[in-house]
């Protein structure tokens, strides 16, 4: 297999087989209001909603003219300020896309506030992209509580999010919430992979795991006991951190006593290389795996060059690896990024690469929908058939079946960080399909 991508794990491609037009709603809310006037309809392939449950449908808010208007809320200050570049990327992508007249004649407008990667300033924001700045849905909205905070009210309101920027294993219950989909490899999966690494090379591991206190780190650690239940593999020690926690080297220092062999890191942001510096100072020298959020040179380039070695799922090409250099979609994002504003060092950052991806992602989930409508654009996203546009590695397509398989990439493969960028380990790891089986919903 080829090398390495550097680029963060929240990478998605785009997308789309035109399915019939939809009815959608928010199947999740028993006790939503009836003000919508839709009904329930099943779309082959797709997803059962039903927009009669909505609280007020506005199957077409935030069109107008000859644009439609999405929103989306991430930190954009802060400790999580990195994630601030994913944008770059997409909105590089939409100026190429208005360019050329946009997608069925409407040009992708973005609005964007910063939460800080603080849920309660989330929802605020989220209620004011819906209700005063009049939306047609969300897009790429940053992280697992963010989004926890806003899907009941979205789904409420039927108001589309749309390939949020976070592999919560709680992004697969269509039946109770259709109106969000993810974007990027679940981190059961993510886990399970690892597990399955460790089962071929290292099947006597002793693991220490690191983990942030929240939906987002629980998401690694279940599926990753689980994964290893009738193995040697054993899990001895346990730490969590806070989000807003300073540092996590007092935990790490614990971890180093704990006679592991081998980490995961549940981390994500600046407590990735945070605590990667932590495992060097310490004298300890684990089988290191990061969580794919933290796989961009923005991320993990901030721990110390003695961190090289460490383990990481991949599914994105790295703009900074020559590798890459002659390969069609990445001469396409290095020409036409630098044609629509992305600087030099945005054109070697995996983050915003993940960012340029995506924005061909809603493009063509556009481009697929019969019309523009909430649900006909929602049904479009619940319907990718083997695609494999934008920076994804080879190897890897992008498949959902509605309520059958909602997760929107199954597949990644290890890559083991050289201080330059992740040289790829094996080959293609699919779990196309069996997501479920470590994700558990609610």
């Amino acid at each position: 297999m080829r090398r390495g991508t550097r680029s963060v794990r929240l990478g998605a491609t785009v997308v789309a087989v035109a399915l019939l037009a939809a009815a959608c709603g928010s199947g999740r809310n028993d006790n939503a209001g009836g003000g919508g006037g839709g009904s329930a309809t099943t779309v082959a392939g797709g997803v059962n909603i039903d927009t009669s449950l909505c609280t007020d449908y506005q199957p077409t808010q935030g069109i107008s003219g000859d644009t439609i208007k999405f929103g989306s809320s991430f930190p954009q200050s802060g400790l999580y300020a990195a994630y601030a570049e994913i944008s770059k990327g997409y909105l590089a992508y939409f100026k190429y896309v208005n360019a050329g007249g946009g997608v069925q004649g409407k040009k992708i407008e973005m609005v964007t506030k910063d939460d800080q990667y603080d849920s309660g300033k989330t929802k605020a924001n989220v209620d004011e992209l819906t209700q005063k700045d009049g939306v047609f849905g969300l897009f790429n909205v940053v992280g697992t509580p963010n989004n926890l905070a806003i899907r009941d009210d979205m789904g409420d309101a039927c108001v589309p999010d749309l390939f949020v920027a976070s592999g919560s294993q709680l992004w697969g219950d269509t039946a109770k919430y259709p109106w969000l989909i993810g974007s990027i490899p679940s981190y059961a999966t993510e886990s399970a992979i690892f597990a399955d690494y460790l089962k071929s090379n290292k099947p006597d591991a002793k693991v220490s795991i690191l983990q942030q206190n929240d939906d987002f780190g629980d998401g690694y650690v279940v599926a990753f006991k689980k994964a290893i239940e009738g193995t040697n593999i054993t899990v001895v020690d346990e730490q969590k951190y806070n989000a807003t926690d300073p540092d996590v080297k007092s935990q790490v220092t614990t971890m180093a006593k704990s006679g592991a062999d081998t980490t995961l890191l549940a981390a994500t942001a600046l407590k990735c290389p945070q605590a990667l510096n932590a495992v060097k100072e310490s004298g300890w020298k684990p089988l290191t795996y990061i969580s794919g959020t933290c796989t961009s040179s923005t991320i993990v380039g901030l721990a110390k060059d003695a961190n090289s070695g460490v383990l990481s799922s991949i599914y994105l090409k790295d703009p900074a690896d020559p590798e890459w250099n002659s390969d069609p979609a990445m001469k396409d994002f290095q020409t036409l990024g630098a044609q629509y504003g992305l600087s030099a060092a945005d054109l070697k950052n995996g983050i915003v690469g993940y960012g340029w991806t995506m924005g061909a992602l809603l493009t063509t989930t556009l481009k697929a929908a019969p019309e523009l409508t909430r649900e006909a654009v929602m049904q479009a996203a619940y319907g990718l058939q083997n695609e494999t546009p934008g920076l994804v590695l080879p190897g890897i397509s992008i498949n959902t079946a509605g309520s059958k398989d909602p997760y929107v990439i199954e597949q990644m493969q290890i890559g083991q960080y050289n201080g330059n960028y992740w040289a790829l380990q094996g080959q293609v790891v699919s779990y196309e399909g069996k997501t479920s089986q470590y994700a558990s919903v609610n």
